[in-house]
């Protein structure tokens, strides 16, 4: 029987893996709530039942309180988020993407409410949910 799984590109499987292991860093690290770890695990590609469990087993691991300097914090930061956007980008397709810059362009500019913005990102395809996890965080 043919594997009817996603095929994804090097490029993409590399980037997705260093995501992860970025959000397995801020959960160890307690950075992350435990929705908001179990909302970003879903925009990878995981289902709710494998984001929650593998979230769960990172939560559990020791945290080794290794001091860290804030401009390695900011930089983990800058990474998670640069990922996020290509994930995000790959997932939505080109034609969805620049509508989805479109309308976070208007958002940011106060031209719509949260309530049109979060409307317009559920027409995606997103859950309430997860369009709200957007939301959060683009304040």
């Amino acid at each position: 029987m043919p594997d009817k799984g996603r095929i994804m590109s090097q490029t993409y499987y590399e980037r997705q893996s260093k995501l992860m292991e970025l959000y397995k860093e801020c959960i160890i690290k307690n950075e992350m709530k435990t929705n908001e770890a179990v909302i970003a695990l879903r925009l990878i590609g995981f289902s709710e039942s494998m984001a929650s469990s593998r979230m769960h087993e990172w939560a559990s691991q020791s945290n080794t309180n290794i001091t860290e300097t804030s401009n390695t914090k900011n930089q983990r930061l800058k990474k998670k988020i640069s990922l996020e956007k290509y994930i995000l980008r790959m997932e939505l397709g080109k034609k969805y993407y620049d509508k989805y810059v479109k309308l976070l362009e208007k958002y940011k500019n106060k031209e719509i409410s949260e309530n049109e913005y979060r409307n317009e990102l559920m027409q995606f395809g997103y859950s309430k949910k997860f369009a709200e996890y957007i939301i959060g965080k683009q304040e």
